[in-house]
C-alpha cells in the first residue's frame, strides 16, 4: 500500500471516528460547538499558513467570494447538524447521511453539470431512493438529518469541484468568512452558557482542540489527494460512515431496530453498483482502446 493510500485512510478513520471526540463535549450546545470549531480551525490554519510564509489569497475576486460564501454556508450547515445529531443519539442517522452523499453527488452532476449517469448510476438512484421510501415508512417522518448532511455535504463538494479553490486554501477562506460570526455568537453565548464548573478546564482544552480536529484530516485528504487514484480515493470513503455507523451503534448504544436497517440495506445495495459503476469507468480511462477507438 502506497504513502498517498495510507494518507486518504488515516483522513478517513479520522472523521469516522470524530464522533467519539465530539461526544466528550455533551455540555456544550451544538451552536456553541460550531462557534468553536470555526474559530479554534481559523486560528490553526493561520497557524499553517505563518509557518508556510504564504497568504493564500493574493488576487481575490468576486467569484472566490461568491464561492467562499456559499461554501461558508453549506459547511456551517453540515458542522451543526452533524454535531446536533451526535449530541442527541442520532449518529447512526448521521452516518446515513454520509453513506447517500455519492448518489447526492451523481444526482447534482446529472441536475446542475448537465451530466449523463450510466446505467448503474440509475439503478443505484432507484434503490437509494426505495431505501429512503422505506425508511420514511417505518420511521414515520423522513429521515432529516441523514437528508440535511447529504444534501449540505454533496452540494459542497460541487460547488469545489467547480469553484476556482484548492481544498485547503477554500476552507481557509470559508472559516475567515465564519470567524467574525463565530466570535460573536460564542461571545453571546457566554454570557447565558458560560462552561464553568467541574472539568471545566477540559471542556476549554477539548475546544481549543477542536480546530486540529478540523483541520488535520483535512490536510492529510488534501495530501493524498494530490497523487492517489480519484477512485482509490473514492472507494476508501466509505470508511468514514462505515465508521460513524458502528460507532453510533456499537459505542454509544443507538437502537437500529431490523426494520431500519432494511432502509440502510437498499441504500448499501445502491453503493455497490456506484463501486462498480468506478470501477468500470477507471479500467476504461486505463484502456486507450477499450472504446473502439485507436489512441491519438
Amino acid at each position: 500500500m502506497n504513502r498517498s493510500s495510507l494518507l486518504a485512510i488515516s483522513a478517513y478513520i479520522w472523521w469516522g471516528l470524530s464522533a467519539i471526540f465530539w461526544r466528550q463535549l455533551d455540555r456544550v450546545a451544538p451552536v456553541d460547538q460550531v462557534g468553536w470549531r470555526i474559530l479554534a480551525g481559523f486560528i490553526a490554519l493561520s497557524i499553517l499558513w505563518i509557518h508556510r510564509r504564504s497568504f493564500p489569497f493574493r488576487q481575490l475576486s468576486l467569484r472566490h467570494l461568491r464561492f467562499g460564501l456559499a461554501g461558508a454556508a453549506l459547511a456551517a450547515t453540515n458542522w451543526g447538524v452533524f454535531l446536533w445529531a451526535v449530541r442527541n443519539d442520532q449518529a447512526v442517522e448521521a452516518s446515513l447521511g454520509y453513506f447517500l452523499m455519492p448518489l447526492v453527488s451523481v444526482v447534482l452532476s446529472m441536475v446542475v453539470l448537465d451530466e449523463r449517469p450510466s446505467r448503474l448510476q440509475w439503478v443505484a438512484i432507484v434503490l437509494a431512493t426505495t431505501g429512503l421510501v422505506w425508511t420514511f415508512i417505518v420511521v414515520g417522518s423522513p429521515p432529516w438529518v441523514a437528508l440535511i448532511l447529504a444534501a449540505s455535504f454533496g452540494t459542497y463538494g460541487l460547488i469545489r469541484k467547480t469553484g476556482p479553490f484548492e481544498s485547503v486554501d477554500g476552507l481557509t477562506l470559508e472559516l475567515a468568512i465564519l470567524t467574525p460570526f463565530a466570535l460573536l455568537l460564542l461571545t453571546v453565548r457566554s454570557v447565558d452558557e458560560p462552561v464553568t464548573g467541574p472539568g471545566g478546564a477540559v471542556i476549554f482544552l477539548l475546544l481549543a482542540a477542536s480546530g486540529l480536529v478540523t483541520v488535520v484530516p483535512l490536510l492529510l485528504f488534501a495530501s493524498a489527494a494530490r497523487t492517489a487514484s480519484l477512485v482509490v480515493v473514492g472507494l476508501l470513503a466509505y470508511l468514514n460512515p462505515v465508521l460513524q455507523f458502528l460507532v453510533g451503534w456499537q459505542l454509544f448504544g443507538e437502537s437500529v431496530p431490523a426494520a431500519r436497517l432494511g432502509g440502510f440495506a437498499w441504500i448499501w445495495v445502491a453503493l455497490v453498483f456506484i463501486v462498480v459503476d468506478q470501477l468500470q469507468t477507471e479500467r476504461t480511462a486505463a484502456d486507450p482502446v477499450s472504446d473502439g477507438q485507436l489512441p491519438s
